[in-house]
């Protein structure tokens, strides 16, 4: 009861708030990019179908140096704090400009601000100590171009522990109550990603979750996605590289594939983009062809044992 009164308290200028407190789906994504490179097709799908969708975004993706040197202009070895601020904006914004490329509202994307790097250490630790970010030095949530969610419905941001990581997570659950939840897969090969999993399962496992929840594949091995390219008119295919399957640590067929019209496939490229809008010297062509690598005709999904 007490957090219901806590989420019914909060101010109506906040991001949550400003839409329906209802989602018939969820995405969450670990990093700026990965809600389109996983759920971009079924968030336009959503969006044309009428459906109120939400992207929870776990981190700013603020633990990545060369990025931050990219922007700066600066080499890794130069960088201090400051600069992966400067890496948070622009990712944040990143994010934004797909989730609006997709056909959601700016309102519909929500950002924890938990660090980049870091998630798999507090899952794991039970300390209240909060996790410091090496990169930005910040032991408590933050963002940019809007408050994170714990500022904005608290009042205050939340210390990087797991306790708080998780409590946020439950209470956007009981908040938005969604018929569908949509997070990366345990097998994803980042840590960052398969702690992602680790914690919305813990979520949805404490609120009793009645609905749908899917797995996305991000980082599968190497040459996942495959094949390589944008190739709308195909499907994702599983293949072998020096004797291994890729995808790992799923099964093939997936469980669910989900296809894409062209127009919807389109939508997902121009989200990709913007997320790759600062790939442009030839060092970076290969990245960008990754990213954009996941423009398929379909997408493809796991369900996992919440048990």
């Amino acid at each position: 009861m007490r957090r219901l009164l806590l989420l019914f308290a909060v101010s109506l200028s906040s991001p949550l708030w400003a839409a329906s407190p209802r989602a018939d789906i969820v995405v969450f994504a670990t990093h700026p990019d990965d809600e389109s490179l996983g759920c971009g097709g079924i968030l336009a799908q959503a969006v044309a179908q009428g459906k109120t969708a939400k992207v929870v975004l776990l981190t700013s993706g603020d633990g990545f140096p060369d990025m931050a040197s990219v922007l700066t202009k600066k080499p890794n070895d130069k960088l201090v704090p400051a600069d992966f601020m400067v890496l948070t904006r622009f990712r944040q914004n990143q994010t934004r400009q797909a989730v609006i490329a997709l056909g959601l509202k700016p309102e519909d994307l929500i950002v924890l601000g938990y660090p980049d790097s870091g998630l798999e250490r507090i899952y794991l630790s039970e300390s209240a100590v909060p996790f410091r970010q090496q990169y930005t030095q910040k032991s408590e949530t933050y963002a940019l171009i809007q408050k994170d969610y714990h500022s904005a419905t608290h009042g205050a941001p939340a210390p990087y522990t797991r306790a708080a990581v998780l409590a946020d997570l439950v209470e956007i659950l009981e908040t938005l109550q969604p018929k569908q939840i949509y997070v990366t897969d345990a097998a994803d090969t980042h840590a960052d990603h398969r702690t992602s999993f680790w914690f919305v399962r813990d979520a949805a496992k404490a609120v009793k979750y009645q609905g749908e929840f899917y797995t996305y594949l991000v980082h599968g091995g190497p040459e996942w996605p495959w094949p390589i390219g944008i190739t709308p008119e195909q499907p994702l295919q599983a293949h072998t590289v020096k004797g291994v399957t890729v995808p790992g640590g799923v099964s093939w067929p997936p469980p669910r594939r989900v296809p894409l019209t062209r127009e919807q496939a389109d939508k997902k490229l121009l989200a990709i983009r913007a997320h790759s809008s600062h790939l442009t010297q030839p060092s970076m062509l290969a990245e960008r062809e990754y990213l954009e690598s996941f423009v398929k005709s379909e997408e493809v999904f796991w369900l996992p044992k919440l048990d």
